[in-house]
């Protein structure tokens, strides 16, 4: 794939209005991401899916690259829409393990977890598109990073913990465990281990100021 301009954000509504023709190209490579995997996402099999001329891509992106960057802009919205609000107004870890089950529920049910998991591998050889799937993450580690000074505030925890640190580790972990679930075929033991964080989060609670501004 070539190097172009970086693709440009979409608009998190569901499904795409009729004469929404970027939107509508972004939702076909979505959905050839999730049935044919980032080695199949190919110009021609995009186009098929979505009944357009593939010459629409290059007209509107530039380039596949960008257009499958296009669709983690797009899933990213979706997901900050859905969920930054609950995230911000959880004042304590309970509500945020909860918070945490009801995301990878969803991440599961929409296939989200497994385009991510595609770019990732495909950013591997190809070191533009994973310097910039990575830069996509970088909105939820920080958002993390910023409920975790919160939730550690006026605690002893401010001299142990390393919010950004923990911030990434936390990411990382979930996006690792939900992909390698995915390759395995059997998300028990994220589900798993979902329910420890649940069990895990109250005993956090405990050592936490019970009233947070």
């Amino acid at each position: 794939m070539d190097t172009q301009a970086p693709a440009q954000q979409m608009s998190p509504e569901e499904p795409p209005a009729p004469g929404d023709t970027k939107l509508q190209i972004v939702e076909a490579a979505l959905r050839t991401l999730k049935t044919k995997g980032f080695a199949g996402a190919s110009a021609r099999a995009i186009a098929r899916e979505g009944d357009f001329n593939q010459a629409l891509i290059f007209y509107h992106f530039g380039s596949v690259r960008n257009l499958l960057l296009a669709v983690l802009d797009l899933i990213s919205e979706r997901r900050m829409t859905e969920y930054a609000p609950a995230f911000e107004k959880a004042g304590s870890a309970p509500e945020l393990a909860a918070l945490a089950r009801t995301i990878y529920a969803d991440d599961l049910e929409r296939g989200y977890i497994t385009v991510l998991g595609e770019m990732v591998s495909g950013g591997v050889t190809d070191t533009v598109l994973g310097a910039a799937v990575a830069e996509r993450l970088e909105p939820w580690i920080e958002m993390v990073q910023g409920k975790i000074e919160t939730l550690v505030a006026g605690t002893p925890f401010v001299a142990l913990v390393a919010p950004r640190d923990l911030a990434f580790g936390l990411v990382a972990a979930y996006f690792g465990v939900d992909m390698l679930s995915q390759l395995q075929g059997d998300h028990s033991r994220a589900e798993s281990l979902l329910d420890l964080g649940t069990r895990l989060s109250a005993l956090a609670d405990a050592f936490l100021p019970s009233e947070r501004t």
